[in-house]
């Protein structure tokens, strides 16, 4: 049995106080399984030799980047959801049920991942928001933390009262632990959102902006937010940042036909 994982589950457990256990064990899990999955599939000689040498470092970047952000994705949802201090349990379901719908890990990883969120919600007032913020904008690229923002913005609209405004001060302040900053907040709050001026906000101009100033905010939204920027975190995830992609091309071909350009 391989003791990477676990070594990197006491990281975690480490930052998140008394649910270290239940983190620990949810990514040893992972990271072991993912490792030796690695080892198995390897047949090339060069090939195995570099698996190997990445499971004896502790450095296999995939497996890490997968653990780390669905651990840190499912503990701040939570908060989320208990921001008000009454969580719900439609909300809670609703989390269960995207988790399902979303990924397709195989029933048992699946059944682990329900059990994690029932026992972080059991336990949901120990749960350290700063720490797993810091933690995770230590080891995240600015993609994976503007993606993570994302999820917990979708995760929370998806139970029918939709995103409260405790819910969503609670949002902001974790997108400042992550070193991203209010505008990136705003942008990524503008695609749950009905508000008027939503396409330029998810552009992030002013609707005052000339045309090359809307233009270049668009390339540079795009070539940030390129779903290939988080391929690392397997592809349930991309498919998430696929829908960030399209959020911003809408919004600009929304802004081209108010503009007429």
């Amino acid at each position: 049995m391989p003791i990477t994982g676990k070594l990197l589950g006491a990281l975690i457990g480490s930052i998140a106080g008394p649910l270290g256990t239940i983190l620990g064990g949810f990514i040893g899990h992972f990271f072991d399984r993912a490792s030796e999955e690695r080892q198995f599939l390897g047949t090339a000689s060069a090939a195995r030799l570099a698996a190997e040498s990445e499971w004896r470092t502790g450095t296999d970047p995939v497996s890490q980047a997968q653990v780390n952000f669905l651990t840190c994705l499912i503990g701040l949802s939570i908060s989320v959801a208990d921001a008000d201090g009454r969580v719900r349990g439609s909300h809670v379901e609703a989390m269960k049920d995207f988790f399902r719908r979303s990924f397709s890990f195989g029933a048992g990883d699946q059944d682990l991942i329900q059990r994690l969120i029932e026992e972080m919600y059991r336990n949901r007032q120990r749960i350290d928001v700063p720490g797993l913020c810091g933690y995770f904008a230590a080891v995240s690229t600015f993609e994976g933390r503007v993606l993570l923002l994302r999820l917990l913005f979708k995760i929370a609209s998806a139970d029918a009262a939709g995103v409260t405004r405790t819910e969503e001060g609670l949002i902001l302040r974790i997108a400042g632990s992550l070193g991203l900053g209010e505008q990136v907040f705003r942008q990524v709050r503008a695609e749950f959102m009905r508000d008027s001026g939503r396409a330029w906000e998810i552009l992030g101009v002013p609707p005052s902006s000339r045309i090359d100033e809307i233009k270049a905010a668009y390339r540079q939204l795009s070539l940030r937010h390129h779903p290939d920027k988080v391929a690392n975190l397997g592809p349930e995830f991309v498919r998430v940042a696929e829908e960030r992609f399209k959020a911003i091309q809408q919004a600009y071909e929304e802004i081209r036909r108010e503009k007429g350009f």
